[in-house]
């Protein structure tokens, strides 16, 4: 199979980010990746259960991967954690603002040790958004309200996990600062204006880009003013001009999962995972729903290789 060309050059694996239920990938997860169908696994707290398994299962999946396999896990702290309780369990991160970026490094340092120890690769934190009220739903996964707060803490999260050899990703531009509505259900709108977003928002995202974090989670939230009908993730204008043109950034970029309803319910599957990877996006997630990940690797199978023979003719 012929893997398409993008702005880099020659893809060496393929686009998909999946994930699977239980202590051990099942056989369809398994055929996809060893086909080159999926280019890396999202780790959810099931499957990590026993530690051992997950070692296991991991060091199986790179394996049997015709190229380069990414393992993501979003061990966030608080109520995002995936890993069982032990003395490396991080508390919520609006405790860590208190106690300042040194304590948060030296906690984000324990994670990126353990995680380093059973083969994965990418973290899926910081998250760099700005607390507020009105995003509730994110209100306690955030470091702090103010701009200045959370970039100084993302740098220190940066610069503790990446140097262990871990990547962080960064999440979730442009920022969900006022999106009253959690995305895992339904759909969002930011109303943040131009002008504020530039003193707001962006400044833990440029703080984050200049650490050199390896990654950005585009979320599914719109930003009127950049683009008023289509969510980030899916947007040209926030993944070609706003992050990378404007801020910089030359690092991957990541969706959040398109199989949340904030897309799934207003999206078909394949048109989301190829409009994001047309918008920009390098790498695509689709978590915890087999048949719309059935759909996600046909969808990606059948627009990549009408790309590569666009690309070849």
């Amino acid at each position: 199979m012929t893997i398409p060309a993008d702005r880099h050059g020659v893809r060496n694996n393929p686009p998909l980010i999946l994930s699977y239920k239980g202590l051990s990938p099942d056989s369809e997860l398994r055929e996809w990746v060893a086909a080159g169908f999926v280019g890396g696994i999202v780790i959810f707290k099931d499957n990590a259960a026993r530690e051992s398994d997950l070692a296991l299962a991991i060091r199986d999946l790179r394996a049997a991967a015709p190229g380069p396999f990414r393992v993501m896990i979003d061990e966030e702290g608080g109520r995002v954690r995936r890993l069982p309780d032990s003395d490396v369990s991080m508390r919520d991160l609006r405790f860590y603002h208190d106690e300042g970026p040194q304590a948060l490094a030296a906690a984000y340092g324990k994670v990126a040790a353990r995680v380093l120890e059973l083969g994965i690769d990418t973290l899926l934190a910081p998250v760099v958004d700005l607390g507020s009220g009105e995003a509730g739903w994110l209100h306690s996964r955030t470091y702090s309200d103010g701009p200045q707060d959370v970039a100084k803490m993302a740098r220190a999260v940066i610069g503790a996990v990446q140097s262990r050899g871990i990547a962080c990703c960064g999440k979730h531009f442009p920022g969900s600062r006022g999106v009253t509505s959690d995305p895992h259900g339904n759909p969002v709108l930011d109303l943040t204006l131009p002008s504020a977003w530039e003193s707001t928002d962006a400044e833990p995202f440029r703080a984050a880009i200049a650490a050199g974090v390896a990654m950005i989670m585009v979320g599914h939230q719109r930003l009127v003013g950049f683009d008023a009908t289509r969510p980030a993730c899916l947007s040209p204008l926030i993944v070609n001009i706003l992050l990378r043109q404007r801020l910089g950034f030359a690092g991957l970029v990541l969706t959040d999962d398109l199989a949340m309803g904030a897309i799934a319910n207003i999206y078909p599957i394949e048109r989301a995972v190829t409009a994001a990877l047309e918008a920009g996006c390098d790498l695509v997630l689709v978590c915890n729903d087999r048949a719309l990940q059935r759909r996600a690797v046909a969808g990606w199978r059948e627009w990549s290789e009408k790309t590569t023979v666009r690309l070849d003719a």
